[in-house]
């Protein structure tokens, strides 16, 4: 018996990093998945490599409300009830001040703020949730603990997702539904190599000595949202785990 057996969870960017590692996780612990990216193929590889049957997939812009209003009503459709929500995805480059502007400055917020907050609104207006109650996850960052030269509008975004899964805690509660937080340190995937691979070697040894237990694995976190999602953390709400091998500890 798995921990999530008879339990339907729905990730976004599921496609790679943080996502894929979710999916593969709860997939091998017994959850039936609903996997979300803009990239439809990956998620269609992901799909033949997922321990037994009952996931599906979907292909969905989640800066476009319709859309998500469209993937819901899919799930609707499709009489599924969640379980559980998990929101990975999102975009992330570094940009300084004097560089920004407010298209770029939008398409973050969006990304990350717009969508949580469209997502969760969707899942309690869709009616959805199982009779169990349902966990809601959003990936913040670190970097919104933290000043780092050429993050302000990732590090708004994110902070912005700590605030939100703050309040969207007080309004759900009474309707069984946890709402929290993740903020992770440098994870490698897909999305952070491209970053890496621009430093150089010192750059990059300085980085991970700053995480006192080295850079961090896409696995590492997804076993975070496992926890979230389960009932280990019935009892927790409201609140911003930091997972960062130890960055903001020093």
């Amino acid at each position: 018996m798995g921990r999530f057996d008879h339990s339907r969870i729905l990730i976004t960017g599921a496609a790679s990093g943080i996502g894929k590692a979710s999916a593969v996780r709860l997939a091998q612990e017994g959850a039936s998945l609903i996997l979300v990216d803009r990239n439809f193929e990956p998620l269609e590889n992901l799909l033949e490599i997922l321990p037994h049957d009952g996931h599906s997939a979907a292909k969905c812009d989640l800066t476009d409300g319709l859309a998500i209003r469209d993937l819901f009503k899919g799930i609707v459709a499709s009489t599924v009830r969640l379980n559980g929500l998990v929101h990975c995805a999102g975009i992330h480059w570094l940009r300084p001040l004097q560089m920004m502007d407010e298209k770029s400055l939008d398409e973050m917020l969006s990304s990350h703020v717009r969508s949580s907050v469209l997502l969760t609104k969707e899942l309690v207006a869709s009616r959805v949730v199982s009779q169990e109650g349902c966990s809601v996850v959003l990936l913040s960052s670190a970097a919104a603990l933290q000043g780092g030269a050429g993050t302000v509008a990732y590090a708004a975004a994110k902070g912005a997702l700590i605030s939100a899964a703050r309040v969207l805690a007080v309004e759900l509660a009474k309707r069984n539904i946890r709402v929290n937080a993740i903020a992770p340190g440098v994870v490698r995937t897909p999305q952070s190599e491209a970053f890496l691979s621009n430093l150089s070697p010192e750059q990059l040894k300085e980085l991970s000595a700053r995480h006192l237990l080295g850079l961090g694995e896409p696995s590492d976190i997804a076993g975070v949202i496992a926890f979230l999602l389960s009932t280990d953390a019935r009892w927790i709400t409201g609140s911003t785990i930091v997972a960062d091998g130890g960055l903001t500890a020093h």
